[in-house]
């Protein structure tokens, strides 16, 4: 298209993915809303943007440019997109599998891969085929690992939740790493697939944009719930149930001393910004939550 390697579908999500980033920019730029998500989101989009370009163009024998060297700048930025995009997941979505996805971890594994498994073997081989069966070595053994995780936590706990917004919020983070780990699987199944690459890897950032602009109103003013205890989370279900609950009454409920309900409390509230019972309940609404981390 347009004298260029990119795909016509790779163009479309193009298009759209800076239409989008104007939208956040004027969004930032106006000091609307959460500032840290925007930016994060700002930086997801570029991001993307940046991927969908290097793979939609690269390589190009018209260029003036070597194609192992294409090839090398075209990997890198995905191997930076995806590293970017597992943070993002990790930090925004209370889904199970976020303890396991430790930012640092993730991009010095991805980098290491990278070189071993892509660059140093492309070099020596001048073979893209092998390179790229090396480098998919380790991103497929990820998502066996994630997949096991999700069937240990059973995957219905993602989306056990108690309003249409944090269920969809839960959705929009199970396909953000559906199109994580669709590119290694395309890219193995299907070798260079560009069409159907981009359009998968992108999907799932389209949910998450549908969240970021039609769920502005809500904020995301839950975040702290999956960083509640067990205990913390009972407290917060039995204020939800009676808001005028007393410390005796939740400490007698939990067998619990008044003492220990008052530094529970206290946790809650600095976990939540908010000074107290009534910032919380205006904070989190009517719905219960699930029992949090032990």
């Amino acid at each position: 298209m347009f004298g260029t390697e990119i795909h016509t579908i790779t163009f479309i999500c193009l298009c759209l993915l800076i239409l989008i980033l104007g939208f956040v920019l004027i969004r930032v730029s106006i000091k609307e809303g959460n500032k840290s998500f925007d930016l994060h989101f700002l930086l997801l989009t570029f991001a993307v943007i940046l991927n969908n370009l290097s793979s939609g163009l690269l390589p190009d024998k018209s260029f003036n440019i070597n194609v192992l060297s294409q090839n090398v700048i075209a990997y890198t930025v995905g191997s930076i997109t995806i590293g970017y995009y597992i943070y993002f997941l990790s930090k925004y979505y209370s889904l199970s599998f976020k303890n396991y996805l430790h930012f640092n971890y993730v991009m010095m594994c991805l980098s290491v891969n990278l070189v071993v498994g892509f660059i140093i073997p492309y070099v020596i081989t001048g073979n893209l085929e092998i390179s790229r069966k090396l480098f998919l070595i380790i991103p497929v053994c990820f998502i066996l690992f994630l997949i096991y995780i999700l069937y240990k936590n059973k995957t219905e706990d993602d989306l056990e939740f108690y309003d249409q917004f944090r269920k969809f919020h839960a959705v929009a983070g199970l396909l953000g790493l559906f199109s994580v780990v669709s590119v290694p699987v395309t890219m193995l199944l299907l070798g260079d697939n560009q069409s159907i690459e981009q359009s998968l890897f992108t999907i799932g950032y389209f949910f998450i944009g549908i969240e970021y602009f039609f769920y502005i109103g809500k904020g995301r003013n839950w975040e702290f719930l999956s960083d509640l205890t067990e205990r913390e989370t009972e407290i917060v279900n039995l204020i939800i149930e009676n808001k005028n609950i007393k410390y005796v009454e939740i400490g007698s409920k939990l067998n619990i001393s008044e003492k220990t309900v008052s530094a529970h409390l206290s946790n809650i509230y600095k976990k939540a910004d908010v000074k107290g019972k009534k910032g919380l309940i205006a904070k989190i609404g009517n719905n219960k939550i699930r029992l949090g981390k032990k």
